[in-house]
């Protein structure tokens, strides 16, 4: 396993000064895709959306008055129903993108800041995904858990929300990191998660543990403050309850943090193991996206679209360090 990186410098001319600008090109020590670390500052300032928070409230179809009503339904594995637990509401996407594919409403609450949720809105939201994925059929699927939060992030819908998706054919990243992981188990005898962690724990991109969960900065990290949180128990639906509360007790606690650098919209995503071989360990990946306000900028541009190369302006090994310092 490697950990490679290549430096470029840039000079600019700026108020009658040359700065130098060091470029940091990193690839990924499982893919070899690259990303770009770019150590300039960005403001973060968001402005006020309070009027976009109650004018989406009057037509949001996941908000309690209207869910029953609006929501699509599963006509096979959840025979019609949506299912209940605790705040969390689970039902078909209106839109799907795969063949089974679900949303799962977090909270009753229209709208919360990062540092608002709790790990029993995550933990509630991960059992009814285990109880989905425990009445597919025996075939091989590739299974995911994402969220996108706020429009910075993608979604369309305020209201916070989980997708899970579950197809017969791979997206591409998953499909990179199926095949990668079984020519490293091949090669190492080893999953490439477990010798992942063995490297980097204690190290400057190690952050901390939560219950039967390791957590580090990505060493090419794929988007803003990008987190990695490594399960002890492989496979998503036969995760115990304190594997799962440990990974909601983590994306809590990441979620704090962001919030305190001047973030509230996120993405992140599971890739899980079920139904694909030894080679493979769920693996959890959490990235900030820039500020949602009345003028919020996009951090996703032509370099990912297009050259699938991402672009971030936070070292791993700085936020790593201030994550274990508040862990």
């Amino acid at each position: 396993m490697e950990f490679r990186k290549e430096l470029e410098v840039s000079k600019i001319l700026i108020g009658g000064k040359v700065e130098e600008s060091v470029v940091e090109i990193r690839y990924d020590p499982l893919t070899l895709q690259t990303s770009r670390v770019v150590r300039k500052g960005i403001s973060l300032k968001s402005e006020g959306f309070e009027e976009e928070i109650e004018s989406t409230k009057s037509w949001c179809p996941f908000c309690e008055e209207r869910i029953e009503s609006m929501v699509s339904r599963d006509p096979e594995i959840m025979k019609g129903e949506i299912w209940r637990r605790g705040e969390c509401r689970a039902f078909s996407n209106l839109i799907p993108y795969s063949r089974y594919s679900l949303v799962l409403r977090l909270t009753e609450k229209h709208f919360l800041r990062p540092s608002e949720f709790k790990e029993t809105h995550f933990f509630d939201a991960f059992k009814l995904v285990q109880d989905y994925i425990n009445m597919l059929p025996n075939d091989k699927f590739f299974i995911t858990v994402g969220m996108n939060y706020l429009k910075p992030a993608g979604s369309s819908i305020m209201h916070p929300h989980i997708q899970f998706l579950v197809s017969e054919n791979s997206p591409d990243y998953f499909a990179r990191l199926d095949w990668s992981a079984l020519e490293f188990m091949e090669s190492n005898r080893k999953d490439f998660w477990l010798a992942l962690l063995d490297r980097e724990k204690g190290g400057e991109r190690y952050i901390g543990r939560t219950k039967k969960t390791e957590w580090i900065s990505a060493f090419a990290p794929k988007g803003l403050m990008h987190v990695i949180g490594i399960p002890e128990e492989r496979e998503f639906a036969k995760m115990s309850d304190d594997q799962l509360y440990g990974f909601s007790e983590g994306i809590v606690k990441i979620l704090n943090y962001y919030e305190t650098k001047g973030f509230n919209s996120f993405n992140f995503a599971f890739f899980c193991a079920d139904k694909l071989g030894e080679h493979f360990r769920t693996n959890f990946h959490i990235v900030a996206r820039t500020p949602f306000g009345k003028f919020y900028w996009c951090d996703v541009f032509f370099p990912k679209i297009l050259q699938d190369e991402s672009v971030v302006f936070f070292a791993p090994e700085d936020y790593a360090k201030e994550l274990r310092e508040i862990w």
